[in-house]
C-alpha cells in the first residue's frame, strides 16, 4: 500500500505551473502548441515560446522565428509537423547567435537531438530540408531589416550601441534597451515575410544520421565518455579530449580549437 502511495506522488508530482490536464496533453505530444502556432502562422506565439528559452526579446530572436515561419511554409506539410526522433527534418544554420533560438525553438531542430547543422559562416540564414527530399529551402535576411526596425522602434540601435556594444549603460538604460528590444521584437512579426527574406530553393549537403556510439571510461580521469571522443593512437589512445588537452568549442566566437592546458579548465576530481 506505502508503495502505491509512493508512485502516485511521483506521478502526480507538479507544483501547479503546468495544470495537471495541460502536463497530459503535452506528454502526447510536446511540440502541439509550437505545431498549432505553426499551422496558423502565429508569429506572436511562437515568439512567446521562443523566448522562454531565449531568456529575453529581441530582434534577433525573433527573426529566427520568421525565417522558420517562412521556411517551413514552403515546405511539405509533413516535413514541418517533425518530432526530431528520426532526424527527418534538418535545419542547417549559419550563424551562433540570437537568430538561432528561433530556428531552434520554432522548428525544433536541436544541437541535442542531432537536427540542427551548424555551419561557422556567420551569415543570417537557414535552410531547411527533409532527409525524404532532396531539394530545400534556404531563407536569408535582407540587409534592409534594420531600416525597419528603426523606424519602429528609433531608440533600439543608439540603446544597444551604448548597452550591448560598449557595455557602458547605466541600470536604467539596460532597462529601457530590454523594453525598447521588446517593442522591436513584436513589431518585426507584423512585417510579411517577403519584406524581411529572401529564399532559393536548394540541394544541400547534409551528414549522415548521427551514429549510435558506445562509451568508454577515460584511463586518466575516470569519466565516461562517448568512444568517437577519444584519442585514436599513441599515448592519447582511449584517452578523453580533456585528458588529451586539445578540443574544439562552440562559443560566441564561432568553431574553435582550446587547450586545457594552456587555461587551465582542467581539473582534478575531487
Amino acid at each position: 500500500m506505502e508503495k502505491s502511495q509512493d508512485a502516485k506522488k511521483k506521478t502526480d508530482s507538479t507544483s501547479g505551473v503546468l495544470s495537471r490536464e495541460m502536463i497530459d496533453e503535452l506528454k502526447k505530444d510536446p511540440r502541439a502548441l509550437f505545431k498549432e502556432a505553426i499551422r496558423k502562422n502565429d508569429a506572436a506565439s511562437c515568439l512567446v515560446k521562443t523566448a522562454e528559452i531565449h531568456g529575453h526579446y529581441c530582434p534577433g530572436s525573433t527573426l529566427g522565428v520568421m525565417a522558420t515561419l517562412y521556411g517551413l511554409s514552403l515546405l511539405k506539410k509533413e516535413t514541418a509537423d517533425s518530432d526530431g526522433i528520426m532526424e527527418n527534418l534538418l535545419a542547417i544554420i549559419e550563424v551562433n547567435a540570437c537568430f538561432a533560438d528561433g530556428v531552434q525553438a520554432v522548428s525544433g531542430c536541436t544541437l541535442g537531438n542531432n537536427s540542427l547543422i551548424y555551419r561557422d559562416l556567420g551569415k543570417h540564414a537557414v535552410t531547411f530540408v527533409s532527409r525524404n527530399e532532396k531539394e530545400g529551402v534556404r531563407i536569408r535576411l535582407l540587409p534592409d531589416f534594420k531600416t525597419y526596425i528603426h523606424k519602429e522602434v528609433p531608440e533600439f540601435y543608439p540603446l544597444m550601441d551604448k548597452v550591448i556594444m560598449k557595455r557602458k549603460g547605466t541600470q536604467e538604460e539596460e532597462k529601457l534597451f530590454r523594453e525598447k528590444a521588446t517593442e522591436a521584437a513584436f513589431a518585426i512579426i507584423t512585417y510579411p515575410f517577403e519584406k524581411l527574406f529572401a529564399f532559393e530553393r536548394v540541394i544541400p549537403v547534409i551528414p549522415e544520421r548521427a551514429p549510435i556510439t558506445g562509451t568508454m571510461v577515460c584511463p586518466e580521469c575516470g569519466e565516461e565518455v562517448m568512444e568517437t571522443k577519444t584519442g585514436k593512437r599513441g599515448l592519447l589512445r582511449n584517452m578523453c579530449f580533456a585528458c588529451g588537452g586539445k578540443f574544439q568549442e562552440v562559443n560566441g566566437q564561432g568553431i574553435i580549437e582550446r587547450n586545457f592546458r594552456d587555461h587551465g579548465h582542467h581539473t582534478e576530481p575531487e
